[in-house]
């Protein structure tokens, strides 16, 4: 009922910039329809999502917002049981992983847009998702370690989430695999790779509505393997393999696709959201918990 095409999609018409900050009315429309989302149901979900909390021992003293709870009761599409649990994920997440949340460093995750390791693009596709892209050839582990690349996640996913047409609409990642497997294979452990698999899907309050594979490689066969094991059939379902970039254009409007992959994007640097996701005060309350130490 709300799909665009992407051949006919237009800047300034069906193709929104990334910023928004407000639900037009035709994705408030969207929100009702698919996500089962109204006024009542924000004001009853958000008044039930706290008292759970401070029933269960994981969240009783965790203070959360309400724009963050409102993350949850979206992706669940209001069954708030199921959002309840998907916060409590998210906390223990936290719990368990505290340097993935913290210690937050200002020039290691602004190089990622200097180097095109991982890039937010800045217009939205026809249907209002963000488009993740991800260059893994571009990854040097020597200069950026593993654990700032997962640093650098947890900041631009909670940082992207702060936008309510991103929590209505989602997310699609292109991945363009091509790699060197001397320096990223010994990265793709089970345990990196189950943290990446279970901290997007499972914990983080965000759509992933498609994943589309370019420039097939070892590292990625070898990662496949092992994260395929722990996806449903609707996730696998949602992965999309790519023998050239020109089959990316059944998917996205060429305008918001960078040139290298066929499209007529020319620039795509996000650095102005980043430095503002950085600033402290945004920091300072990034995943709706408690205040992260950030080194600026």
């Amino acid at each position: 009922m709300y799909d665009r095409s992407p051949v006919n999609a237009k800047i300034g018409e069906e193709i929104l910039p990334f910023e928004m900050g407000y639900l037009p009315e035709y994705f408030q429309k969207k929100a009702e329809a698919e996500l089962h989302e109204t006024p009542e149901k924000i004001v009853q979900g958000l008044r039930q999502m706290k008292e759970m909390a401070k029933k269960d021992k994981h969240t009783k003293n965790v203070n959360y917002d309400d724009d963050f709870l409102l993350q949850f009761l979206r992706v669940r599409k209001f069954n708030v049981a199921r959002a309840f649990s998907q916060l409590k994920a998210y906390t223990l997440l936290r719990k368990k992983n505290p340097n993935i949340f913290t210690n937050f460093r200002f020039e290691s995750i602004i190089s990622t847009v200097k180097d095109r390791t991982i890039s937010l693009l800045p217009w939205r596709c026809q249907d209002g998702c963000i488009v993740m892209l991800i260059e893994l050839d571009n990854w040097d582990p020597e200069t950026f370690p593993v654990e700032e690349v997962k640093r650098a996640f947890v900041v631009y996913l909670l940082g992207a989430l702060r936008d309510p047409m991103t929590q209505v609409n989602g997310i699609k990642a292109i991945i363009d695999v091509k790699s060197n497997p001397i320096r990223h294979l010994r990265h793709a452990t089970p345990s990196n790779l189950y943290l990446i698999y279970h901290g997007i899907q499972e914990c983080c309050p965000i759509r992933i509505k498609q994943a589309h594979i370019v420039n097939d490689s070892l590292t990625f066969r070898a990662g496949w393997f092992i994260v395929k094991q722990f996806l449903s059939e609707k996730i696998t379902k949602r992965v999309n393999f790519h023998k050239t970039p020109d089959t990316l254009f059944n998917f996205f409007p060429r305008a918001i696709i960078p040139k290298q992959y066929g499209g007529e994007l020319e620039n795509y640097e996000m650095t102005e959201w980043l430095k503002n996701i950085l600033s402290p005060e945004k920091m300072a309350t990034i995943g709706g918990i408690e205040v992260p130490h950030f080194q600026h």
